[in-house]
């Protein structure tokens, strides 16, 4: 059985931000645009970028100040001054209070923009990550924080609109350590799903190969990779200066990973684009097979829809 899987590329808007109908209505029709013209009888699986929520924790019904902040620092702790009494109530005595604070009012809207975009396109989403706690729900607590630490969370659903798995990105960078995030753990980045196995592994953790030979002895077929690089495709890389960006991560990334695997087979590989305060984003989004790309983005800017259709193991096929 086929299988078609898209890789969205976006580059950063203030605007689809700044409401929660803005935000649902944005999702939606990138949902709509990756799945355009695809047969609707065979599975497709869509996936966005590290981080393409985040700005709802800044932008969403915020004053002009918080979204004309320098850093994003000094947005969070222009709206926690702004909010102090609340804040004082979370009992955090960090900037990880704001976290904590827009949780509340950022997560409901993540998840369901998410969840009706999945149902309506009869697609699976890998969802673009957000930064928060861990948020659960039951009828007594209602929607509340698990613990105070904060986490890069990317969601995963199912073409019915189920959430199948919150996923924390385990290996932080220096701007996420910064940024008050701790490290997730491993187990929670392969899911079960009517596809078969697959791997959310949030950029940098793809590139560990314990997390990929977790994933491979786990049995799933396909590794997902959402990506917001700091840094210019085209410029000297982090690591090593006489080096370039982009050819370190064409050369490292998932083609070489997926080689020589068990029961990996393909690579999906959304990138964040633009400007968020004092970051900037650049990368070529692409879909993966052992050795090379089965289709990569023309540019490591702007906006993109990267599509390749795949064969699925034959152990595996919607029910």
């Amino acid at each position: 059985m086929r299988a078609h899987l898209v890789a969205v590329q976006t580059e950063l808007r203030t605007q689809p931000y700044t409401s929660a109908e803005g935000f649902r209505q944005y999702v939606r029709e990138l949902v709509q645009t990756a799945v355009h013209e695809l047969p609707e009888h065979e599975p497709r699986l869509v996936a966005f970028p590290e981080a393409f929520a985040l700005p709802l924790l800044f932008w969403m019904d915020t004053p002009r100040a918080i979204r004309e902040a320098r850093t994003s620092l000094q947005a969070a702790l222009t709206l926690l001054r702004e909010e102090w009494r609340a804040a004082l109530g979370l009992g955090i005595l960090s900037p990880a209070a704001f976290y904590h604070l827009r949780a509340r009012k950022v997560w409901p809207v993540y998840e369901q923009a998410f969840r009706e975009a999945a149902q309506a396109a009869g697609a699976y989403l890998v969802a673009g990550s957000i930064f928060s706690p861990f948020m659960d729900w039951e009828p007594t607590q209602q929607l509340h924080a698990l613990g105070r630490r904060v986490y890069n969370l990317s969601l995963v659903v199912s073409p019915q609109g189920t959430i199948l798995g919150r996923v924390p990105k385990v290996n932080l960078t220096p701007h996420e350590r910064g940024a008050f995030l701790s490290g997730g753990w491993p187990g929670r980045q392969i899911l079960k799903t009517r596809l078969g196995p697959i791997a959310n592994l949030i950029c940098l953790d793809a590139f560990y190969e314990t997390l990929i030979e977790q994933a491979d002895a786990a049995g799933a077929w396909l590794v997902v990779q959402p990506s917001a690089n700091a840094a210019r495709w085209d410029g000297p890389w982090s690591a090593d200066r006489n080096q370039i960006e982009g050819e370190v991560w064409l050369r490292e990334g998932l083609a070489k990973k997926l080689q020589n695997r068990e029961h990996l087979l393909y690579g999906l590989n959304p990138m964040l684009n633009g400007q968020l305060y004092d970051l900037y984003f650049e990368g070529r989004s692409g879909v993966y097979q052992p050795g090379g790309p089965l289709a990569l983005a023309d540019h490591a800017v702007g906006d993109a829809f990267v599509r390749a259709v795949v064969e699925l193991p034959e152990a595996w096929a919607l029910g």
